[in-house]
Order: C-alpha cells, then sequence, then structure tokens
C-alpha cells in the first residue's frame, strides 16, 4: 500500500494574460491601462509587495501578491479584477476578454502600437531538452495571433521547515517533468480549446519553465482557469501535489506509469484522448497516495468519480457566469475551492444523473 502524500506549504504565485477590446475589436492594453499599471495596494506583512494588473504586449497581466493559502491568492485575483473594472467602468465599450487565443486581422495589427505588437514573454528552457533555452521563432511584427498565458509560479516560505521545499525547487527539472504529468496533462483534459496548438507553437509547450529568483514558473498552461475561482483552486492545488511529490521522492514511482513522450504530445496537441490515457494510467497511483478528506488536496478515492463526472461534462456546462462578474462577486474563497466544488455541485449532478 502506498504512502500518504505528507503536507507541506508552498508559496504560489501567477500571472495569467487576458485582452482587452473596444467595440468588439482587440486593442493594446497600453489604450486602457496607464504605463505604470493599475496597482491594489493593501497591508504587506511579508514584504512580497503589491498586487496589479500591468501592460504585457498587446495582453493585460495580472501579478498578484503569492501566498501560500490558496483563497488568499484567489482575494489578491479578486482585488485585482474589481480594481480594473471600477477603471474601466467609465468607458462602457471597453471589455475585459478572456479569450485563450486571438488573431488579429491587418487593420488590427496597424492599429496596435510599436510597444504593443512586442511579445511580452523571452525564450523559456525546456525540461524535455536538457534545461536548454528555447527560441521564438516568429517575428511579433508580423505575426497575427496573439496567446493569453495562465503561467504558475511556485516558491517556499521562509520558515525553515519548508527546507524541503526549497530543495525540490532547485531540481527544476525534475520537478517540471511532474507538472507536465499531474498539472499540464491533466488541464489538457480540462482546457479543450484548440487555440492552445496555435499558442504553444510560439511557447507554452510541455516542459516549458524558467527559473526567477523565488524558484519555478511553469509555463504550459493557458489561462483558462481565470474563468473562477474553482479552477484557480484546482490548478495551484495540482502543482502543490507535485511539489510535493518530489519532496517525498515518489516521482520515481510516477515515472515508471507514463511515457513522457505521450505526456508531451498530449499536451502539445492538445489531444484529449490522448491525455486521458496518460490520466488513466496514473489514476490509480494517484488516489492512493492522496491524503483523505484533507482540505488541502481536493481529489481522493471518495472523489475521483466526481472528477471524472467533471471533465467529461466540459467547462461549459459548469462556468456559465463571465469570469469578470464571478471574480468581482469573490470575497473569500476558504469553503469554495475545487475540492469543495466536486463534493456539492459535481455531486448534486452526478447524483441527478445517476438516477
Amino acid at each position: 500500500m502506498q504512502s500518504k502524500l505528507s503536507f507541506k506549504r508552498v508559496m504560489f504565485g501567477c500571472d495569467p494574460e487576458f485582452f482587452f477590446s473596444k467595440d468588439g475589436r482587440v486593442i493594446g492594453a497600453d489604450e486602457v491601462l496607464p504605463e505604470e499599471g493599475i496597482v491594489y495596494k493593501s497591508e504587506d506583512l511579508l514584504g512580497l509587495g503589491d498586487s496589479k494588473v500591468i501592460i504585457d504586449g498587446v495582453q493585460a497581466e495580472l501579478n498578484p501578491r503569492p501566498d501560500s493559502c490558496r483563497a488568499v491568492l484567489g482575494l489578491e485575483i479578486a482585488n485585482c479584477f474589481r480594481q480594473l473594472s471600477d477603471h474601466i467602468s467609465k468607458d462602457k465599450s471597453i471589455c475585459v476578454d478572456f479569450k485563450q487565443t486571438i488573431k488579429l486581422d491587418k487593420d488590427g495589427m496597424d492599429t496596435l502600437s510599436d510597444k504593443s505588437k512586442k511579445f511580452g514573454c523571452s525564450p523559456s528552457r525546456n525540461a524535455h531538452n536538457d534545461g536548454k533555452m528555447g527560441s521564438i521563432s516568429v517575428d511579433p511584427a508580423v505575426y497575427q495571433y496573439r496567446s493569453a498565458g495562465g503561467h504558475i509560479h511556485l516558491g517556499a516560505s521562509s520558515d525553515e521547515s519548508e527546507k524541503y521545499i526549497k530543495e525540490v525547487l532547485l531540481q527544476p527539472e525534475r520537478l517540471v517533468k511532474v507538472m507536465d504529468v499531474i498539472v499540464g496533462n491533466t488541464c489538457v483534459l480540462i482546457d479543450r480549446d484548440i487555440g492552445n496548438i496555435e499558442r504553444r507553437k510560439v511557447y507554452g509547450q510541455a516542459g516549458e519553465f524558467r527559473t526567477p529568483p523565488h524558484g519555478v514558473e511553469y509555463r504550459t498552461l493557458s489561462n483558462f482557469w481565470l474563468r473562477s475561482y474553482q479552477l484557480m483552486s484546482l490548478v495551484m492545488g495540482l502543482s502543490r501535489v507535485s511539489v510535493l511529490i518530489v519532496a517525498d521522492n515518489k516521482d520515481d514511482e510516477l515515472m515508471k506509469l507514463v511515457d513522457m513522450r505521450k505526456i508531451a504530445q498530449a499536451i502539445n496537441t492538445n489531444d484529449r484522448r490522448l491525455a486521458l490515457d496518460n490520466f488513466k494510467a496514473i489514476e490509480k497511483w494517484f488516489v492512493e497516495i492522496m491524503p483523505e478528506n484533507d482540505e488541502m488536496f481536493d481529489i481522493d478515492k471518495n472523489n475521483i468519480h466526481l472528477f471524472r463526472h467533471f471533465v467529461k461534462k466540459g467547462l461549459d456546462y459548469w462556468f456559465k457566469e463571465p469570469p469578470l462578474e464571478h471574480w468581482v462577486a469573490l470575497h473569500d474563497g476558504h469553503g469554495v475551492g475545487f475540492g469543495e466544488f466536486l463534493d456539492t455541485k459535481v455531486k448534486e449532478d452526478f447524483n441527478s444523473s445517476s438516477k
């Protein structure tokens, strides 16, 4: 019988992107935001800085203050969106656009400033290529597609008891491969937008990461998880599980269950069927190592059937509320995360459909 994962605190951060549109046409973020961005200030006891919304090429980018609690991180995201909502309220023709990938026509490209035409993202390293730096192969001045990433940042608290997390973060290639299996492949089951295929021609492929001073940035996901707090909760929870798998030296067991070439293929081609095969290969092992009825872990052997039901129905079935409205209305994520979502709304729907 497998031993359960041991809980350790992990610092969560992120820099998800989104677009603005005006009268139905995508416009550069510099047409909406001030050069310094929009800052949400609150008491900063740990010296981690303020949460803000900034310009990142055509896109806008959220930089919420990191935290080891998903609910607190979610509140920082919500506060950013409340500030942004107030900022754009003066012009009813401007909308926040959560599309993952957009294509600009020639007129749209011509209206962008030179600054907006530039990619906000520089090249990444890749865990499947010995950690070597990649390169961006398209000219942003003529390339008509723009995509919104949903990058995950992981760090360790200053608490000496979290030294094991710090050791994991010093092995980014090892961690990122686990994240491809646990986070990237699983999110293919959920994020079915075909724009992911185009996005990953430029960046966001399996294994992409950076090593900022605070730890590791996983750069594979799109911004799909901005649709709701519950999705953000899931993605951050799976990221923490990935760190704990490495911290507990369980990654060798995991790697014996999967073919990493198939994991990368599923992610890079957004192949849901292949991703499902990959997920089934680890499912039994995954639920065996999950502590049961623990609010820090969303999925275990008691609700894995609910997770399958959630995946089967698709995002549009579960999340109908406009994302900006959802975040503006969120004032506390405690008790409404992904685990609770499975055990309430998904469970109710599962029981109803089983009758």
